[in-house]
């Protein structure tokens, strides 16, 4: 039998308070890990159920998991495995009551993390099970299996108590030191625990990039769970969710009016299907077994279009799935010509304003207790703020997306861009694990960092709605990262903190305020240089009194409501800053420091 590995680092047991509380904080109490044929686990022993939040991509080699209200009382410290799975674990506190758990993996592969509830000897646990990539065989892990892993001391910064420190003896991990108050915890072999018989293990397979050619999952057959789609104005989307990475290939066109993808090792449980789309791209699509472990995908348009498919990796919940995007030249030309209208709009001295929806399609954002999804909201949000700002007379407002579908972050900015937009507002509602926590936020862009450790998360989350909601890996012809217009950047950014204060001035009327004034991030949808942005967190989705609020009508028009004032109060600000020399306000912040 595949010998496993146990490494224990039983941690410090004193009691630490929690400000204001008076309570011990939940600690970290020993972290083991095993390596099977399957898949690296690894087990982080704790003394309560832990909330957790994942921070990194699903195609990363870095999975980082942050640990909120734990203990960590020796400080970071770091574990080596080297099992071609994981190379090592580090783990770090962060801020007051958190801790950071970094995963550096050897490839980019498939994880899963999930809870066990205590059980007779047994604490709370965090179970991280980081599968096997393809191509490391079973005789490959024999090789690795055969050295212990070893622990690298940390050094102890000057004036902090040493922790308790994982020592070896003879090959054999040594019991960590304790106070003499408090028995101390063995560190015993883990037990082989089976993962959750949830669904079948795994496979993880690293795409390469759509083209022409066929590609095989490694092993094993891919079972198609469900097909779906959405529809936008210009181009329909439809994504086939997998249980594993399934091979395809687009076959040659013989009709201009239909679009053919061969799909290899996939298991079709239903069998056939027809499903009728029948939107302005896609009049229906058909789906048909073909040969062993084959089936042809076949979409019928309305007008030829173009296709592009790709493959994305699981993601938080979603599975693998297959995507397949068809637009219609012309329509793209006609939304594009559209936006183009809004210079005769600002001829007539007119304010755009451009309201964005956020997440949408496949990525539903965050959910509150009673299902109520952030996307949906956040759009009915949008179409009643445009409402209002048009009926002002002297604005003009427009939507990113006008129904359920997804629209990539950096396509979101460039919209604005062609709208022309003197102002950008990102919609969206909070979430969080607690379901006490609550209150409405304004955010900005920051181009040095976050205001804390909260709003990175935030930031983090929201950035990854392109890994949910599901974009190409074909490069962008323009990164906004890489823009050298820091002046006018930083311009950007002090109006828009500006424009946020009296937004979250009026918020502050209708619901409590989470923050006194806006905080800044690194956020994806904020990073245009050429007009203020800020992003709204109306409330949170996940607080079930503020979940209700979100549901009604009214409290949506008094929230939009209160953004319309606002707005109404920064144009002439705005005017009044454009009406002096533009090179003169770019250049006050440096007569200032220098005089």
């Amino acid at each position: 039998m595949r010998a496993r590995f146990l490494l224990a680092a039983v941690l410090g047991i004193g009691l630490v308070g929690t400000a204001g509380e008076g309570m011990a904080t939940p600690r970290l109490l020993s972290v083991r890990n095993s390596s099977g044929p399957e898949s690296t686990r690894v087990v982080l022993d704790l003394e309560a159920s832990p909330a957790y939040e994942i921070q990194s991509a699903a195609n990363s080699p870095i999975l980082t998991i942050y640990l909120r209200n734990m203990s960590l009382p020796q400080g970071a410290f770091e574990i080596l495995i080297a099992d071609e799975v994981i190379r090592k674990v580090r783990i770090d506190p962060v801020e007051k009551d958190g801790a950071r758990v970094v995963f550096f993996l050897c490839q980019p592969t498939r994880w899963k993390v999930f809870t066990l509830k205590p059980e007779t000897d047994k604490p709370d646990r965090l179970v991280v099970d980081v599968f096997r990539p393809a191509g490391v065989t079973e005789k490959t892990v024999a090789k690795t299996e055969s050295k212990p892993p070893v622990a690298e001391k940390e050094k102890v910064p000057a004036g902090r108590p040493p922790g308790p420190q994982v020592q070896k003896e003879n090959g054999l991990r040594a019991k960590a030191e304790v106070p003499a108050d408090k028995p101390p915890r063995l560190a015993t072999p883990e037990p082989k625990i089976p993962p959750p018989k949830l669904e079948e293990p795994p496979r993880a397979v690293t795409p390469e990039e759509p083209g022409e050619k066929g590609r095989f999952p490694a092993k094993g057959i891919a079972r198609l769970l469900e097909i779906r789609h959405w529809s936008a104005p210009d181009h329909t989307r439809v994504v086939a969710d997998l249980d594993g990475a399934p091979g395809y290939e687009i076959l040659p066109q013989t009709d201009p009016l239909v679009f053919t993808v061969q799909l290899r090792g996939v298991l079709l449980p239903k069998g056939g299907q027809e499903v009728r789309v029948g939107d302005p791209v896609i009049r229906k699509m058909k789906l048909e077994p073909e040969g062993r472990n084959e089936a042809k995908l076949s979409l019928f348009l309305v007008k030829p279009g173009r296709l592009n498919v790709f493959l994305l990796k699981p993601f938080e919940d979603k599975p693998d799935r297959l995507v397949l995007d068809v637009s219609r030249p012309d329509l793209e030309q006609k939304e594009k010509e559209q936006r183009q209208v809004t210079r005769e709009l600002k001829a007539r001295k007119k304010r755009i304003v451009v309201i964005d929806a956020g997440h949408g399609g496949d990525d539903p954002g965050a959910i509150g207790p009673r299902k109520t999804m952030e996307k949906d909201i956040v759009l009915a949000l949008a179409l009643s703020l445009q409402k209002m700002l048009d009926a002002t007379g002297e604005i003009r407002a427009f939507l990113t997306r006008r129904g359920d579908y997804f629209i990539p972050l950096n396509d979101r900015v460039k919209m604005a861009q062609e709208y022309g937009a003197d102002l950008f507002i990102s919609l969206h509602c909070n979430g969080s694990r607690s379901r006490r926590t609550r209150g409405t936020s304004i955010y900005c862009l920051s181009l040095k960092g976050a205001s804390d450790q909260a709003t990175q998360l935030l930031a983090q989350k929201e950035n990854a709605s392109d890994m949910v909601g599901g974009t190409s890996l074909a490069p962008v012809q323009r990164d906004l990262d890489t823009i050298l217009l820091d002046l006018e950047q930083t311009h950007a950014i002090n109006e828009s903190l500006q424009l946020g204060g009296l937004v979250l001035n009026e918020l502050g009327r209708i619901n409590r305020i989470q923050f006194s004034q806006p905080r800044q991030a690194g956020f994806a949808v904020l990073k245009s240089p050429e007009f203020p942005s800020i992003l709204v967190e109306a409330a949170y989705i996940t607080n079930p009194t503020e979940e209700i609020l979100l549901r009604k009508k009214k409290f949506q028009d008094r929230v939009c409501q209160a953004i319309t004032l606002a707005v109404k109060r920064y144009i002439p600000v705005l005017s009044a800053k454009e009406a002096r020399p533009k090179q003169d306000i770019l250049e006050r912040p440096a007569k200032r420091k220098g005089g």
